[in-house]
């Protein structure tokens, strides 16, 4: 997939465990004011990060929460992810290989201009081979694409590919030769107007293809990095939404939570606070290669000394245990599934017993993010009861990467969040063998090989038929949970919103803020 994945839960992960020991530290944060609610006509939403860039091939989670009014796909996904028509305004499968999408007759750029089948095949090949691009090992399994009529798009795979229907949701179309991405251009309900660094401003795009919806006049994208200051504009309706919600801002009067030092939650009855389930996901990966981790009844011991509701207390409740690398919302989420139960007196017995073999040294390098000092000193405290020392190594995000790709970590945390809504790209990346030529294992520096779930993995690639997909992927979680224990999954975040009561809105699964679909 790429780089940025790891990105994605690095920054939501953050969000909980940073936020969370900055207002323990800190204690009460509001300083309430008189309220007051922002006009009807316009919409300020908040943000907790900055877009660096808003080229529309970039895939990180910042700059598509700015881009998302701007630009459209060929197809659209509701709250639910189900497909719908955008740009393309039908489609439909020629052979296994082959898709042709109908163009949306006299659809427009916020220009004016008419988007043309040309522009649809540049953007969609830019993504596909820009160095630049984070599409791009999304899209390597387009073979070509081209304008097969006027109002046609014809794209032909290398082999059958179940997911190009995702990828195209998440590839944004503008005029094929447009290239001031500072000044984003697309077919969306929002035309760009500005951007000052700290807030981007957007105005209805009245072309906009879809005449019977209702749009704001004006929206305000507003970068807001300090945290007191994010949830006090919320609080005087300054801000309509306010996203990355921190837990602790809104901790439930009945929560166990709620006495907790420093917990001062917003309490006010024109917000409202809506939460969702992430398609994001926690975990711990063993490398088998350790000498103390390749005994699988050592990996279970571990997995039983790792109390999963530590977590789920680090998040305030804003999370739950998980018995697998995906989330429930996930295609490839195995219901069958029970995750270890914790017992650290049984992990404690089995690693004595271990141990006391032929190990010579009883140490573990764990590598984690830096913002997750709580989590290494948690994992230390748990394995050192079992006898095992743990070197905890915090590392920057991109190092944390670095490391992992190098195949050299004894043992690390990562977050991975199911972009497309499926656990194929999790598998490809994290699962399969290491052969980075057919961009299989990029993140698997667990020296983990199976035959038979490499095989599976790459059938799901190309497997069209949606019941044997599923039973493929099920069957290759089941493995790595309980037959081969490749690592521990911990807990699935919530993505918390807070907003006006004077404003109608539902989160979607993704976790992504659509204005559009704000009323």
């Amino acid at each position: 997939m790429g780089i940025y994945v790891s990105l994605i839960a690095f920054i939501g992960i953050y969000l909980f465990f940073g936020d969370q020991i900055y207002f323990l530290l800190k204690g009460s944060y509001l300083n309430v004011t008189e309220s007051k609610h922002a006009a009807a006509d316009s919409l300020t939403i908040g943000y907790a990060f900055k877009a660096q860039n808003l080229d529309p091939i970039l895939f990180d989670p910042i700059s598509r929460n700015y881009l998302i009014d701007i630009y459209e796909g060929l197809v659209l996904t509701d709250k639910n992810l189900k497909f719908e028509p955008g740009i393309a305004v039908s489609w439909g499968m020629i052979d296994p290989n082959t898709w042709e999408f109908r163009l949306r007759p006299n659809i427009q750029f916020h220009d004016g201009s008419l988007v043309t089948a040309e522009d649809v095949v540049k953007s969609i090949l830019r993504a596909r081979d820009d160095k630049k691009s984070q599409l791009r090992n999304f899209l390597n399994s387009i073979k070509s694409v081209d304008a097969s009529s006027p109002d046609k798009i014809r794209i032909i795979t290398n082999v059958p590919d179940p997911l190009l229907l995702n990828k195209l949701a998440v590839t944004f179309i503008y005029p094929g030769d447009y290239n001031n991405f500072e000044s984003p251009m697309g077919t969306g309900p929002y035309k760009f107007v500005s951007n000052d660094g700290k807030q981007i401003v957007l105005q209805k795009f009245e072309n906009y293809w879809e005449k019977e919806r209702g749009f704001y006049k004006q929206l305000f994208l507003k970068y807001i990095e300090d945290r007191e200051s994010r949830l006090n504009q919320l609080k005087t309706g300054e801000l309509g939404i306010l996203t990355n919600v921190p837990p602790l801002a809104v901790i439930p009067a009945d929560s166990k939570y709620a006495k907790l030092e420093g917990v001062n939650p917003l309490n006010d009855n024109n917000i409202i606070i809506k939460s969702i389930p992430s398609l994001e996901v926690g975990f711990i990966i063993f490398n088998f290669g350790n000498p103390i981790l390749k005994d699988k009844e050592m990996r279970l011991a571990i997995s039983e000394a790792i109390d999963p509701q530590t977590f789920v207390d680090l998040a305030f409740g804003f999370a739950r245990p998980a018995s697998q690398f995906v989330s429930s919302g996930v295609f490839g989420f195995n219901p069958t599934i029970k995750r270890v139960e914790y017992n650290l007196a049984d992990a404690k017995k089995k690693a004595g017993d271990l141990l006391d073999q032929s190990i010579e040294k009883n140490e573990i390098t764990f590598d984690y993010p830096e913002s997750l000092e709580a989590v290494g000193q948690y994992v230390q405290q748990q394995l050192k009861e079992m006898g095992i020392d743990v070197i905890l190594n915090p590392l920057s995000d991109e190092d944390l990467q670095t490391k992992i790709i190098s195949g050299n970590s004894d043992m690390y945390y990562l977050g991975w969040k199911c972009e497309l809504g499926d656990a194929q790209d999790l598998f490809d990346s994290i699962i399969h063998s290491r052969d980075l030529k057919r961009n299989f294992g990029q993140f698997n520096a667990a020296d983990y090989k199976n035959e038979k779930v490499d095989k599976m993995i790459e059938n799901s690639r190309q497997n069209l038929d949606v019941k044997l997909r599923l039973a493929d992927l099920q069957e290759v979680m089941r493995i790595v949970t309980e037959d081969d224990i490749v690592g521990i999954p911990l807990f699935e975040s919530d993505t918390i919103f807070a907003y006006l009561k004077n404003i109608q809105f539902e989160p979607r699964v993704d976790g992504y803020m659509h204005a559009d679909e704000v009323n």
